[in-house]
């Protein structure tokens, strides 16, 4: 499983241009979620981001105290640097490129280095499986809606893998 969610992450940050991609899974048996994989990202930048953990109830539009998200379709978030201030230990940790942080916003379509999207990867029944983050495009762009229906998709695809996996690792 791990190598077709590698695939994954290769194949829509090549596919899509976009700057990096990751995508975390939620452990069935602890319930934690944690980065599993990357494309585009430096490698201590990784480092940092794969120590990460989150709960399943992190991912919620409607909380307080974590990260603010406006709400693009049902399964796709979208994180803003500006909404979600980062203080200097973040900046130097799990920012793929901390020189970029002093960068303006000229455009509704730009993106800044903080900024990034979740897509989550869900069962049928709305169960949180895990995620694909991605930043924008490598032109500094957010990736258009096309783009984004296309993640989805995969997000669907990973989503069936994964939960017949688990149904047979559960009948083993």
């Amino acid at each position: 499983m791990n190598d077709i969610i590698q695939e994954a992450a290769n194949y829509i940050h090549r596919q899509f241009r976009l700057r990096w991609v990751m995508i975390g899974l939620r452990n069935p048996v602890d319930g934690v979620c944690r980065y599993e994989v990357e494309s585009g990202m430096r490698p201590e930048t990784w480092e940092w981001q794969k120590k990460r953990t989150y709960k399943k109830e992190d991912f919620a539009l409607a909380k307080a105290g974590w990260y603010n998200a406006g709400e693009i379709s049902r399964f796709t978030r979208v994180y803003l640097e500006e909404d979600n201030v980062l203080g200097e230990e973040d900046v130097a940790q799990i920012v793929n490129r901390p020189f970029m942080m002093k960068a303006t916003r000229k455009t509704q379509e730009d993106t800044l280095e903080a900024d990034f999207i979740d897509t989550l990867i869900i069962t049928p029944d709305n169960e949180l499986l895990g995620w694909i983050e991605y930043s924008g495009t490598i032109a500094s762009k957010f990736p258009d809606p096309m783009v984004i229906r296309w993640i989805e998709f995969i997000a669907a695809i990973l989503a069936a893998a994964i939960s017949t996996q688990d149904s047979q690792t559960a009948h083993v």
